[in-house]
């Protein structure tokens, strides 16, 4: 083996390669650093979770309000077009011109 790889195997305190810190202390830093990371994820991982289940809900309660309101307007139009049936059949209303206007009550 050559020398320099015998001192790294032999001692962890070593100062080798291009860390100039002993592997333990990097061997921590490593970790912490590992660690961070994957709590940043999970917590960037469970915010996408909970705004993509807030994205499906607004979009079914969209759909419904969306499928309500075509009903109603279609009811809208289907009464409208009622209503304007019966006034074109039905006869016109009695003349009140012929009629005199009561103001006092007679005794």
């Amino acid at each position: 083996m050559e020398p320099q790889a015998m001192e790294r195997s032999e001692g962890s305190d070593e100062k080798t390669g291009q860390y100039s810190s002993p592997w333990r202390v990097l061997a921590r830093f490593f970790e912490r650093s590992r660690d961070l990371w994957k709590a940043k994820y999970k917590k960037l991982q469970a915010r996408i979770k909970a705004i993509r289940t807030e994205l499906r809900d607004l979009g079914r309660s969209r759909d419904r309000w969306r499928a309500k309101a075509e009903a109603l307007e279609q009811e809208n139009k289907e009464l409208r077009s009622q209503a304007q049936r019966q006034t074109t059949q039905s006869p016109p209303a009695p003349s009140r011109q012929g009629r005199p206007i009561l103001t006092q009550l007679s005794s």
